[in-house]
């Protein structure tokens, strides 16, 4: 941002022009471009300077002279600008040939925030309003360009997955054809709609992103889940809540469902199994379905999907780094925060993996440290406050997670 001495260069009377925008008066101070003369450092600042005027000692790059070379932005620059201006009030600027800084305010930052994403969208760039010193700070650059994903790769990955998931049951399990094709069904439906919950919020919030890739496993399970790519940053913090909850929400539902199933149909098997941990709703619907609470039981392959998902979504919801709870947790909390809190879960994890070692939480704790080692960048606006329905979508991801945290069995 431009020094102090920059900012009171600008005459009062400069900062007094207003002009009709729309339906708004809107101020636009004389801009200037300065050079540095020892390291020809660059940039556009409010200021009524003449050109050949200096200010010593203000290069940001090297501390040298800045002089004032130019009048007026670039035209690349003047079209951002003025959509800034309509939405904010402007105190001070500093433009590169890239981004553009602000200190600026609004009456309601929120709504003048939605507005200018939208406004800049349309012509290739993105706003970023942060807060610093208790000041508003919006940072305006360039949107990358967001190459077409190829949905070839994805549809091998599906078919490879189906594969391995089928195999999985198949071989080491009770080798019957039948259980391995439900099995393999289920897993993939559930998987499938956990991951277009995200696709789904993420297009609701006009963020891009790719359809899912399964993750294939030669190993137990047959697939290591699946993830979808965001290709373009979450504009919101509702939207980051949206993104966050959908799919461990869609997910956990169809697990309910296809346990339920899984615990009163008659599916032939005479696998049985000991689950190493059994969350606290599966346990609850065993014993609404058994009358029993037991972690010894006669497994079918929906029973088994169910157990998986319920799994997985418990994992998916930990408040930590990228995951999907950890989303939601970056929306309630600022960047130091979260980072501090994703770093502390870690390391509690594998504390507790270390005292009982029949769960494996040291794995996921020790996964945590090792992937979120940097802080989770939050949504461009990360000023404004949490809307209420999405506290509340919040909450119900909250309960879900508590839902499925397994229970200690005697």
């Amino acid at each position: 941002m431009a020094s102090t001495t920059a900012s009171t260069l600008v005459g009062e009377a400069e900062r007094n022009k207003r002009y009709l925008w729309g339906d708004k008066m809107v101020t636009k101070p004389s801009i200037r471009k300065f050079e540095c003369s020892s390291c020809k450092y660059a940039d556009y600042r409010f200021s009524s300077m003449e050109i050949g005027e200096t200010i010593p000692g203000d290069c940001p790059r090297c501390g040298g002279n800045l002089k004032v070379t130019a009048k007026d932005l670039p035209p690349s620059l003047e079209r951002p600008l003025n959509l800034v201006l309509r939405s904010f009030d402007v105190s001070d600027m500093v433009a590169l040939p890239d981004r553009m800084e602000f200190e600026a305010k609004s009456p309601n930052p929120k709504r003048s925030f939605r507005s200018l994403f939208q406004s800049l969208k349309k012509i290739g760039y993105l706003p970023v309003m942060r807060k610093q010193e208790d000041e508003l700070k919006l940072l305006v650059m360039k949107q990358a360009v967001i190459r077409p994903s190829r949905n070839e790769i994805n549809l091998a990955l599906f078919v490879a997955t189906v594969c391995s998931t089928f195999a999985a049951w198949y071989f080491f399990f009770d080798n019957s054809f039948f259980n391995a094709a439900l099995f393999s069904t289920s897993l993939m439906l559930m998987l499938g709609s956990h991951e277009l919950g995200h696709w789904l919020a993420a297009r609701r919030s006009g963020v891009a992103s790719t359809l899912p890739y399964f993750i294939p496993s030669p190993f137990f399970l047959g697939t290591f889940g699946a993830i979808i790519r965001v290709k373009s940053p979450i504009p919101t913090k509702e939207a980051l809540v949206e993104m966050g909850a959908a799919g461990p929400l869609v997910g956990f539902i169809l697990s309910v469902i296809v346990t339920y199933l899984g615990m009163t149909l008659v599916i032939p098997t005479s696998l049985i199994l000991t689950f190493p941990f059994m969350p606290g709703l599966f346990s609850l619907i065993q014993l609404m379905t058994k009358g029993i609470i037991s972690s010894t039981m006669i497994v079918n392959p929906l029973i088994f999907a169910g157990w998986v998902m319920m799994f997985l979504t418990m994992f998916n919801l930990l408040p930590a780094g990228g995951l999907d709870g950890g989303h939601i947790a970056r929306s309630l909390m600022d960047r130091q925060r979260h980072q501090f809190f994703t770093q502390l879960l870690g390391f509690l994890l594998v504390f507790v993996g270390i005292l009982f070692p029949d769960y494996p939480f040291w794995v996921w704790g020790f996964l945590i440290i090792l992937i979120f080692r940097f802080p989770h960048p939050g949504a461009l606006d990360d000023v404004s406050p949490l809307a209420k329905r999405q506290k509340i979508l919040a909450f119900v991801a909250l309960l879900t997670f508590l839902l499925c945290i397994p229970l200690p069995l005697g």
